[in-house]
C-alpha cells in the first residue's frame, strides 16, 4: 500500500471514531446559560413559574413549592399538587455543586425530615439577567437539551 493511500485510510478511520463517540454537545442549549454577572441572593427572591410546578424564593433562604421536584421515586399522589418546603441557597460563583441549591425539609407524599430525619437535595442552574432571572434543570440526557425552566412571575 503506498503511502498516500495509507494516509487517506488513517485519515476516515480517525474521523469516523471521533464523530462516533457522543462527545456531547459543543454548543448551549435553548434556554440555558451563563449565571448572570454579580447575581445575589436578593435577584432571585420572588415567585417562579415553570409547565412542573411553582417555585417561591424567599431572601430569608426559605421556599415553598408546589408541584416540584417531579422525579420522585417511590413518591405518593398527584405530582401537580405536591407541595415542598425548605431552604435555598445561592452558591459562591466558583463553587462546582449547584448554582443554586435547594434542602427539601418537607415533600409531601414523599419525605418529612421530623419523621424521617436527615434531608432531600436538589438543584437548578441559573441563567437570565440580574433583574429577569431564570431557573432550570435538565430533563434527561442533558444532550437532548429538554428543559424545565422556571421564569419569574410578574
Amino acid at each position: 500500500m503506498n503511502r498516500r493511500l495509507f494516509g487517506l485510510a488513517c485519515t476516515l478511520i480517525l474521523t469516523a471514531s471521533v464523530s462516533a463517540t457522543g462527545c456531547g454537545r459543543y454548543t448551549p442549549c435553548p434556554g440555558a446559560g451563563q449565571r448572570p454577572v454579580g447575581l445575589s441572593t436578593k435577584d432571585l427572591a420572588g415567585t417562579f413559574q415553570s409547565s412542573a410546578g411553582r417555585l417561591a424564593l424567599d431572601d430569608d433562604g426559605t421556599f415553598s413549592t408546589v408541584g416540584w421536584p417531579t422525579n420522585l421515586d417511590g413518591a405518593t399522589g398527584d405530582t401537580k399538587g405536591r407541595t415542598g418546603s425548605g431552604t435555598w441557597k445561592l452558591a459562591a460563583v466558583n463553587d462546582p455543586g449547584w448554582p443554586v441549591s435547594f434542602t427539601f425539609h418537607k415533600i409531601s407524599g414523599y419525605w418529612n425530615s421530623d419523621v424521617n430525619g436527615g434531608y432531600y437535595g436538589d438543584g437548578l442552574y441559573v441563567s437570565g439577567s440580574r433583574e429577569n432571572p431564570h431557573l432550570y434543570e435538565y430533563v434527561g440526557d442533558p444532550d437532548s437539551c429538554e428543559l424545565n425552566t422556571f421564569t419569574r412571575e410578574s
